[in-house]
């Protein structure tokens, strides 16, 4: 019975991960990244709440410094990240959306005073090796250089929110989350009026395309994403769980080829698994 539940958690987790891309890209013709992410937030958020109270019979506010922090670094994070799809495909962006795992090693040792083994220091220089050889070949290849640098630092904040979710980890994994995305689509607003003024959300196509993207990205790349992960750390644990999540970058890869027609070169399918292998290693 675990491991059937494990299986069936991966793989919503996977394919709901890698479908949020496509969502997300699409979405992003009818709307401006941030006035698109705030309300996508707010949407997972509410869901997320619904489904604390269904599940556990509780809701609570956190109130405190690192659900704080918690919060912006996500809402930077997702900007960057739809800034960055406004640029590239969805294939390169789950490529250096995921190298992730190789800056939060020298963060959580910055931040939390975490000491990694050898194989994580090892893995993550592999890791490196692999993204540098992706990174040159798409670039070659036309990807845009602007669209590569905004996702691979909105690596680096994914990598910092997940440093504080661990931080909250004395409560309730739906509950902060749930938290995070309510409190983080004030900080996305806040943003896109400061960017963009009022077309942040006048400026929004509401048509079809638009909300059934939007739905897709709050839905099943927002609040099924969240929950299925939380629901599979408690089925096999966090350690356990990280190593699989970076068959998200593969299948996205498949589906940015049947989908969008973008097949990688030789370079850039050797430079992702050698990078699948550093992060593999990094993770363990």
């Amino acid at each position: 019975m675990r491991k059937s539940l494990f299986i069936s958690y991966l793989l919503i987790y996977v394919f709901s991960a890698s479908f949020n891309y496509f969502f997300v890209k699409f979405g992003l013709r009818y709307a401006t990244p941030l006035g698109y992410m705030a309300i996508r937030y707010a949407i997972a958020g509410a869901l997320l709440a619904l489904a604390a109270v269904l599940i556990n019979g509780k809701y609570y506010i956190i109130l405190n410094r690192d659900l704080a922090l918690l919060s912006l670094f996500s809402s930077l994070s997702t900007a960057l990240w739809a800034y960055g799809l406004v640029y590239i495909d969805p294939g390169s962006s789950a490529i250096f959306g995921y190298t992730m795992p190789l800056f939060a090693i020298p963060l959580s040792i910055l931040l939390i005073h975490e000491k990694p083994r050898t194989l994580n220091v090892i893995g993550a220089l592999i890791g490196f090796v692999g993204v540098i050889i992706y990174g040159v070949s798409s670039i070659i290849r036309g990807v845009s250089l602007i669209g590569t640098l905004l996702t691979m630092i909105n690596a680096i904040f994914w990598a910092l929110y997940s440093i504080y979710f661990r931080k909250l980890g004395n409560n309730d994994g739906l509950i902060v989350v749930s938290n995070m995305f309510i409190v983080g689509s004030a900080i996305l607003t806040a943003m896109g009026l400061l960017v963009d003024g009022l077309r942040e959300f006048t400026g929004i196509e509401w048509v079809p395309g638009f909300i059934g993207n939007l739905l897709g990205t709050s839905i099943v790349g927002g609040a099924v994403l969240f929950l299925v992960w939380y629901l599979l750390v408690n089925t096999i644990g966090v350690a356990n769980s990280t190593p699989y999540i970076f068959t998200v970058p593969a299948l996205t890869l498949t589906l940015n080829y049947l989908i969008m027609g973008i097949q990688p070169t030789v370079p850039e399918i050797i430079g992702s698994v050698i990078m699948f292998v550093g992060i593999y290693l990094a993770s363990t």
